[in-house]
């Protein structure tokens, strides 16, 4: 019996689905590794494992393993609380919707599963390195989820367009979900609006934000279209937005 890689599975069979036990694992585990995110910084705050020098972002010198901890570290436990408080309740609205598009039958209810991995994995490393590449923009012991939180809140807003207009390739989802993404982008300073220094966390949210809508709208429209070849384009243009801004950071870190 030969072995048949994932990927290549996904594009001789456009109908793949998992068994209702297979789905509830699905969901178990998507909220095991929720978990321990969570647990993950919870310990980092109680215990001081490390100080805030050493996980935080700054524009002065950022530590290497800064690059991957600052989205995960808080320095008061209110910070972190409220963040896990927000995480949870569009975790609970993206499984619900997970659930609803699986009974629809599409393949985009693997989606969520998949963005959120990314979200804990790569995108940090990202995240941080673009965030650092903003000219002008002066960083001083940045910590917090809140950047994830916002390419959460980004994945929400592409999967309420796609349930509206249901084709990634349509005309009509493209200028909607850039409209909508445009307008919550344009809001998201709101939220600092009491903040005299809001230019970072601004910023920052403004990005994960970006980053959520990008991720999402390439991992959906490889996951729904028809063509072979426009999968491998779609992983590609992911492929190249989670590294060109760790590539951009090292080379100036180099030279």
């Amino acid at each position: 019996m030969t072995w048949t890689p994932p990927l290549s599975k996904h594009l001789t069979d456009r109908n793949i689905s998992l068994s209702p036990s297979g789905f509830r694992l699905f969901i178990l585990i998507y909220w095991f590794i929720l978990g321990i995110v969570i647990l993950g910084m919870w310990t980092l705050l109680s215990y001081d494992i490390l100080s805030i020098d050493a996980v935080s972002l700054s524009s002065s010198g950022t530590p290497v393993k800064a690059l991957y901890l600052a989205s995960f570290s808080h320095e008061i436990p209110q910070h972190l609380l409220t963040n896990v408080f927000t995480f949870f309740i569009l975790g609970v609205s993206l499984t619900i919707i997970t659930v609803l598009f699986r009974k629809l039958d599409s393949r985009f209810y693997l989606c969520p599963f998949i963005a959120c991995i990314l979200f804990v994995t790569i995108l940090p490393f990202s995240f941080s390195t673009a965030l650092l590449l903003v000219p002008g923009l002066q960083l001083v012991d940045i910590v917090g989820f809140s950047g994830i939180i916002s390419a959460v809140l980004g994945m929400t807003i592409v999967t309420i367009a796609y349930a509206v207009w249901k084709n990634f390739e349509s005309l009509r989802f493209f200028i909607g979900t850039i409209l909508i993404s445009a307008a919550v982008f344009l809001l998201i300073p709101l939220a600092e609006f009491r903040n005299a220094a809001a230019a970072v966390p601004n910023t920052a949210h403004q990005i994960g934000f970006l980053y959520g809508v990008l991720i999402t709208w390439l991992i959906g429209a490889a996951l729904m279209t028809d063509s072979k070849k426009r999968v491998y384009l779609y992983l590609a243009a992911l492929l190249a937005a989670l590294l060109l801004p760790i590539i951009i950071f090292g080379i100036t870190v180099l030279l």
